[in-house]
């Protein structure tokens, strides 16, 4: 069994080999997905999942609404009791399980198909899964196993969307960017310092708040899962403007703060937010790009990651997961845990 590190350092390789087979025999899986979502554009894109699988699924939300789209992110276990109703007004559901096994988005792909209410496009690590049976498409992440904490999965569910949104519109994905991105996806897993940096200068919190905007936003949820799994440190991802909207008032007493800036839109509000809550000696951690890396703020140290090279912000979010990856394992070694090793929650879902 592969160790949570191991899967971590795993990660380039396997979206290498994914990018290959979409662009090979995987290929025609592509275009049928595509064409299914195309085929009613006035009606939402519905996106069903639980925990990092449903993160990944944002990235398509913040490729596709700016150009039009309405992708609406559903929790399975919610949309299964209380949104099926609503479900058929949706174009085409696009459900993400990483098992294909996953007790809630089984059954509620399974309830939708049923009614025969919109056409499912599935992507799973899996194809002999339940999920898998009840797909139109299926759409395989070739992730591999891995320890109890998701990482090749949910970086190949955000490739895998990744090419799946340019399918749909050329032009929209830039190929040698995609592979750029990757490349930092790996000497990010190889920077031995990152994680035990960052865990020590978030160390001595007793909970995390991790911010972003935009295509980053996924990324604050998984970060906030993966820590919470990793470490079972209280952790909770959010928007700036929900960070803004109460949740600063932690900042006052042992918060600590990571916040997620690639280069885009809102870089200079969430760099602005880091410099604030480092001001106020909360220890604060700013994922960012060279240029908008900093040292000192006020009375107190800003850590400062400046990992990300110049990327299409759609594409941050694959390069983002790894230095919170790593700082989930340090944490966990902190407090005497492994990462990737649960003792109550299990990687497979079998009931709500």
């Amino acid at each position: 069994m592969s160790t949570f590190l191991d899967d971590v350092r795993s990660q380039a390789p396997v979206l290498r080999a994914l990018i290959q087979a979409y662009r090979g025999d995987l290929y025609p899986n592509l275009v049928r997905a595509a064409e299914l979502i195309d085929q009613r554009p006035d009606r939402p894109l519905l996106v069903v999942g639980m925990g990092s699988s449903l993160s990944a699924g944002g990235i398509l939300r913040s490729l596709l609404a700016p150009r039009s789209r309405v992708v609406i992110l559903e929790d399975a276990g919610e949309l299964l009791h209380y949104g099926l109703g609503a479900a058929a007004r949706a174009g085409v559901i696009v459900a993400i399980s990483q098992s294909g096994r996953s007790y809630e988005t089984v059954r509620a792909v399974e309830a939708l198909r049923a009614a025969d209410q919109a056409p499912v496009v599935a992507l799973i690590n899996d194809p002999a899964s339940p999920m898998a049976a009840a797909a139109d498409v299926v759409l395989p992440l070739l992730a591999g196993p891995e320890a109890a904490i998701a990482t090749k999965t949910y970086l190949a569910a955000m490739t895998a969307l990744l090419l799946l949104a340019a399918e749909g519109a050329p032009g929209l994905l830039d190929p040698s960017a995609l592979d750029l991105a990757v490349d930092a996806v790996e000497a990010l897993a190889e920077d031995e310092a990152i994680g035990p940096l960052a865990a020590q200068h978030l160390g001595g919190a007793r909970s995390l708040m991790i911010v972003g905007r935009g295509p980053a936003l996924g990324s604050t949820a998984y970060g906030a899962l993966t820590i919470k799994e990793a470490a079972a440190i209280p952790a909770e991802g959010m928007t700036g403007g929900a960070f803004r909207h109460g949740p600063v008032e932690l900042t006052e007493g042992e918060a600590g703060v990571v916040v997620l800036a690639p280069a885009g839109r809102t870089t200079d509000l969430l760099v602005g937010i880091a410099h604030e809550t480092a001001g106020r000696c909360s220890p604060t951690w700013l994922i960012t790009d060279p240029t908008h890396a900093a040292g000192l703020d006020g009375r107190c140290s800003l850590l400062t990651s400046a990992v990300l090279p110049s990327l299409p912000e759609e594409l941050a979010p694959l390069p983002l997961a790894v230095p919170l990856q790593l700082v989930a394992d340090a944490l966990a070694r902190q407090v005497g845990r492994r990462a990737g090793v649960t003792t109550i929650a299990t990687k497979v879902t079998d009931r709500e």
